[in-house]
Protein backbone atom coordinates (compact mmCIF):
# COMPACT_ATOMS: atom_id res chain seq x y z
CA UNK A 1 0.00 0.00 0.00
CA UNK A 2 1.16 3.83 -0.59
CA UNK A 3 -0.24 6.96 0.47
CA UNK A 4 -0.88 9.49 -2.07
CA UNK A 5 -2.39 13.20 -1.37
CA UNK A 6 -4.59 14.62 -4.11
CA UNK A 7 -5.14 18.65 -3.52
CA UNK A 8 -8.26 19.79 -5.64
CA UNK A 9 -8.15 23.51 -6.38
CA UNK A 10 -12.01 23.62 -6.94
CA UNK A 11 -14.50 26.17 -4.95
CA UNK A 12 -17.21 23.78 -3.98
CA UNK A 13 -14.51 20.81 -3.40
CA UNK A 14 -12.29 22.81 -1.54
CA UNK A 15 -14.87 23.98 0.85
CA UNK A 16 -16.07 20.38 2.23
CA UNK A 17 -12.16 19.22 1.85
CA UNK A 18 -9.76 22.14 2.21
CA UNK A 19 -7.05 20.05 3.30
CA UNK A 20 -7.08 17.89 0.19
CA UNK A 21 -7.62 13.94 0.12
CA UNK A 22 -4.92 11.67 1.90
CA UNK A 23 -5.42 8.20 0.26
CA UNK A 24 -4.20 4.74 1.09
CA UNK A 25 -3.91 2.70 -2.49
CA UNK A 26 -2.80 -0.17 -3.93
CA UNK A 27 0.68 -0.38 -4.92
CA UNK A 28 -0.06 -0.25 -8.44
CA UNK A 29 -2.16 2.63 -8.23
CA UNK A 30 -2.48 5.73 -10.55
CA UNK A 31 -3.76 9.14 -10.79
CA UNK A 32 -6.98 8.41 -11.91
CA UNK A 33 -7.20 5.81 -9.54
CA UNK A 34 -6.61 8.22 -6.80
CA UNK A 35 -8.79 10.65 -8.48
CA UNK A 36 -11.88 7.73 -8.18
CA UNK A 37 -10.55 6.99 -4.43
CA UNK A 38 -11.39 10.84 -4.20
CA UNK A 39 -14.55 10.44 -6.06
CA UNK A 40 -15.77 7.98 -3.21
CA UNK A 41 -14.77 10.18 -0.19
CA UNK A 42 -16.88 13.29 -1.45
CA UNK A 43 -19.92 10.49 -2.29
CA UNK A 44 -19.67 9.30 1.26
CA UNK A 45 -19.47 13.21 2.47
CA UNK A 46 -21.73 14.84 0.08
CA UNK A 47 -24.01 11.99 -1.84
CA UNK A 48 -24.03 13.73 -4.91
CA UNK A 49 -21.32 15.20 -6.55
CA UNK A 50 -20.87 19.02 -5.17
CA UNK A 51 -20.00 20.91 -8.85
CA UNK A 52 -23.75 20.83 -10.20
CA UNK A 53 -22.46 20.39 -14.11
CA UNK A 54 -20.51 17.05 -13.51
CA UNK A 55 -21.43 13.48 -12.29
CA UNK A 56 -17.89 13.25 -10.30
CA UNK A 57 -14.48 14.46 -10.24
CA UNK A 58 -13.08 12.13 -12.92
CA UNK A 59 -16.02 13.66 -15.41
CA UNK A 60 -14.88 16.74 -14.56
CA UNK A 61 -11.03 16.39 -15.43
CA UNK A 62 -10.62 13.26 -17.78
CA UNK A 63 -11.87 12.48 -21.13
CA UNK A 64 -11.91 8.85 -20.92
CA UNK A 65 -12.31 8.25 -24.73
CA UNK A 66 -9.01 9.86 -25.30
CA UNK A 67 -7.42 8.61 -22.18
CA UNK A 68 -6.48 12.00 -21.61
CA UNK A 69 -7.13 14.93 -19.16
CA UNK A 70 -8.84 18.20 -20.87
CA UNK A 71 -6.86 20.41 -21.95
CA UNK A 72 -8.30 23.47 -19.24
CA UNK A 73 -7.30 20.73 -16.10
CA UNK A 74 -4.29 22.01 -14.77
CA UNK A 75 -2.60 18.68 -13.08
CA UNK A 76 1.36 18.30 -11.58
CA UNK A 77 2.46 16.11 -9.20
CA UNK A 78 5.83 15.55 -7.22
CA UNK A 79 7.70 13.07 -4.45
CA UNK A 80 10.47 14.67 -2.34
CA UNK A 81 12.72 12.37 -4.42
CA UNK A 82 11.77 13.77 -8.12
CA UNK A 83 10.74 17.35 -8.02
CA UNK A 84 7.73 16.26 -11.60
CA UNK A 85 5.93 13.46 -12.60
CA UNK A 86 4.90 13.72 -15.90
CA UNK A 87 1.06 12.52 -14.66
CA UNK A 88 -0.22 14.72 -17.83
CA UNK A 89 1.12 12.33 -20.49
CA UNK A 90 0.42 9.18 -18.79
CA UNK A 91 -2.52 9.32 -16.09
CA UNK A 92 -2.40 5.27 -16.05
CA UNK A 93 1.32 5.28 -14.83
CA UNK A 94 1.73 3.61 -11.30
CA UNK A 95 2.86 6.85 -8.74
CA UNK A 96 5.43 6.42 -6.36
CA UNK A 97 4.73 6.02 -2.49
CA UNK A 98 4.09 9.58 -0.98
CA UNK A 99 3.13 10.84 -4.36
CA UNK A 100 1.40 15.05 -3.87
CA UNK A 101 -0.97 15.59 -6.88
CA UNK A 102 -2.27 18.87 -7.69
CA UNK A 103 -5.31 19.40 -9.23
CA UNK A 104 -6.76 21.80 -11.25
CA UNK A 105 -10.12 21.13 -12.62
CA UNK A 106 -10.26 24.31 -14.67
CA UNK A 107 -7.53 26.27 -14.77
CA UNK A 108 -8.16 30.39 -15.50
CA UNK A 109 -5.43 30.97 -17.87
CA UNK A 110 -6.52 28.23 -20.50
CA UNK A 111 -8.22 29.55 -23.52
CA UNK A 112 -8.32 26.06 -24.69
CA UNK A 113 -11.53 25.12 -23.12
CA UNK A 114 -13.43 21.42 -24.19
CA UNK A 115 -16.88 20.61 -22.55
CA UNK A 116 -16.82 17.15 -20.79
CA UNK A 117 -17.60 13.81 -22.33
CA UNK A 118 -21.46 12.47 -20.81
Amino acid sequence: MKTIDLIVRQAEISKIFPNGFQLLLEDTASTLDAIKAADEEIKKKCGNFPVKEFKSLLHMVYHPHEDRFYKQVAVQAHVKSKPFLNIRENPKMPLPNETTIILIPQGGCQTDWEEPVT
